[in-house]
């Protein structure tokens, strides 16, 4: 790549990120304008720093076609960005404001550069989707089943609707990235930069490096935090494997092991509060609730995550004889805590803002604004001038991926929308189950799962939230619940096989089998599964209702999750035999289910079992 193709996409990246960052404090744009410059600035960036082929390493020089393609993008998605007054008050799909020639035919090319741009970021499978979604939008009126049937759409009516509003390309998913989620990692860039990552990481190690099985926990504790920074599950993954990942081995754990705990730690920082992933933003935008509400809300079921996650890996360092790393290695926490500890500052100060009411946006800039200034109190994580560019470009690399991906799935949803195929889904849905409750949650959850593998966790809530979601509140579920519930199962796609994108990047990492660490992804993931069909029957896991309500599910839940990953294991003070495993499995299942009496007979059950293991502990001692 020439020194020339570089300094174009520095000077690209930085305008990109400092126009987020202008915009989060003197004010956003009208829509189109502030959706799609971000836009035309992503497609030339991925134009740029990826090649067609995925082969071809993203540093060759940049073919011509490819510039091409960056002076195609330039006019037609600029026609968008400068005609913002026209289109937001101009009636489409009306003879009054017939699409014009040059808008067809730039309308044509923004859909398939933003279509290629997808392929080279994501591969074939959401360009597939969106290419389908574009085809029934189209051609629907001839499908002979009449549940999928509609009305009749000219290819001028679908690109007026596509790219010409604010329902196709430019919708409010687009508007939630290009507003809020940006700037989000741009201050993650920021905090990367200042060194948080290798912060968390060293603080993880002071707390239970020394601990049994302390490699496992120190992933859990780092992967929670700067995941809850990074807001991306296979960049998590590579942050945090990078070192946990080769310490679990070097201290006996099986390559398959570490790599399951590091993916599945790192998952779960996507719902770990102040930041989580990209999509909890757009779910606070589709639920209308303020993004802190979301971040509060998920503060209990991201415990149990990790809370779950760390029971297992402790069974499993005692059924193992796995210890932590020498206490000579370990960390000073004082010392941490001396060395970076005012790195924690800007975090604090983001949940100070987002508390005090400030919008995500005001809290984002502050952070940032605090991150620069609190990295000065030392030399080692000082952000000078040509650290603050690089993490500009940095940030604003970071999020081509889900700017593009906001965009392309605008093609799914708008066609989900101008046909009505989302309520017409969400009936069929209810019809296959049969009106039973439980087959709407599972065909909700399986279509999750499945419209996620291969893509990031926003393309998977967005696509399944159009039908999910209508199909859980005609039921009854609160939309607050139900996009909960979508977004919990979006995250799932990550680590379910067979395209399990978390499960593959922990495993390359550890020089595992893909198959045999997936297989240890599942078994370690028995709340992960469990967590959104709970969130249903049990609301008040976010905080919603009655504070006693919320205590005494909160306790039974937890109790019942150590029984049942107990059981899993086959282990809790000793090796449990298979009648006890079963005994363990049934009492943590009566302690989680919704009813106050089956929930009361797991407590008996519970207690006794405790006594008993305490009395055949006691026995043994004596002896």
């Amino acid at each position: 790549m020439s020194v020339f193709t570089k300094y174009v996409i520095r000077f690209v990246a930085v305008g990109m990120a400092s126009f987020h960052i202008y915009t989060a404090y003197f004010g956003t744009f009208y829509p189109y304008t502030q959706r799609s410059l971000p836009v035309m600035l992503a497609l030339i960036l991925t134009f740029l720093t990826k090649r067609t082929r995925k082969d071809t390493p993203d540093d060759a020089p940049v073919p011509f076609y490819d510039w091409v393609l960056v002076a195609l993008t330039i006019p037609v998605i600029g026609y968008v960005t400068f005609n913002s007054d026209y289109l937001a008050n101009r009636w489409p799909m009306t003879s009054t404001f017939p699409v014009t020639d040059l808008e067809l035919l730039f309308g044509t090319i923004a859909a398939l550069l933003i279509l290629e741009a997808t392929r080279r970021l994501l591969g074939w499978l959401l360009v597939i989707v969106a290419v389908v979604a574009l085809i029934y939008t189209y051609w629907g009126e001839h499908l002979p089943f009449l549940s999928l049937k509609h009305r009749v759409y000219t290819f001028e009516h679908m690109l007026d609707y596509m790219y010409l509003t604010d329902n196709g390309i430019w919708g409010v998913a687009l508007g939630v990235a290009a507003t809020y989620i940006v700037l989000f990692i741009i201050f993650g860039a920021f905090a990367e930069k200042a060194g948080v990552a290798e912060f968390f990481i060293d603080f993880s190690n002071s707390i239970a490096g020394h601990t049994m099985g302390g490699p496992a926990k120190v992933a859990i504790f780092s992967s929670a935090l700067i995941g809850s920074v990074t807001g991306s599950t296979v960049a998590n993954v590579y942050t945090t494997g990078q070192f946990t990942i080769p310490m679990m081995k070097r201290l006996g754990y099986k390559p398959s092991i570490a790599g399951a705990i590091e993916a599945l730690a790192s998952n779960g920082g996507q719902m770990m509060p102040p930041i989580m992933g990209a999509a909890a933003f757009i779910l606070a935008a589709y639920s209308g609730v303020p993004y802190i509400e979301v971040a509060i809300a998920s503060l209990i079921p991201a415990l149990l995550y990790f809370g779950g996650l760390f029971w297992f890996i402790h069974l499993e360092a005692h059924k193992t004889g796995l210890v932590g790393i020498p206490v000579e290695e370990k960390p000073s926490i004082m010392k941490v805590l001396l060395k970076g500890g005012h790195l924690v500052s800007p975090l604090l100060a983001l949940i100070g803002c987002l508390i005090y009411g400030f919008s995500p946006v005001r809290a984002a800039f502050y952070a940032i604004f605090f991150t620069v200034v609190v990295s000065w109190l030392r030399k080692e994580t000082r952000i000078g001038p040509k650290e603050f560019i690089e993490a500009l470009e940095l940030g604003a690399k970071s999020s081509i991926l889900i700017i593009v991906t906001c965009a392309t799935v605008g093609f799914v949803i708008g066609g989900f929308l101008i046909t009505g195929l989302g309520l017409n889904a969400s009936s069929a849905i209810i019809s296959v189950s049969g009106g039973n409750f439980i087959a709407i949650l599972f065909l909700v959850g399986l279509a999750c799962i499945v419209l996620g593998m291969g893509m990031n966790t926003v393309a998977a809530y967005l696509l399944v939230s159009v039908v999910g979601v209508p199909a859980l509140t005609s039921q009854g579920i609160d939309l607050f619940v139900a996009n909960m519930f979508v977004f919990y199962f979006a995250l799932l796609s990550h680590i379910t096989p067979p395209v399990c994108l978390a499960i593959f990047a922990g495993a390359q990492i550890a020089g595992a089998g893909i198959w045999e660490t997936a297989f240890m992804g599942i078994k370690m993931s028995a709340v992960p599964y469990m967590l959104p069909f709970l969130i249903i029957f049990a609301p008040s896991l976010l905080l919603i209702g009655d504070p006693a309500a919320i205590a005494l599910n909160t306790v039974a839940i937890t109790v019942g999750f150590i029984f049942i990953i107990s059981a899993i294991q086959g282990w809790a003070f000793a090796p449990l035999s298979l009648v006890i495993r079963l005994l363990y499995a049934i009492i943590g299942a009566c302690l989680i289910w919704p009813s106050l009496t089956v929930r009361t007979v797991g407590v008996v059950s519970a207690a006794v079992a405790i006594v008993l293991e305490l009395v055949k502990r006691r026995r043994a001692t004596a002896f």
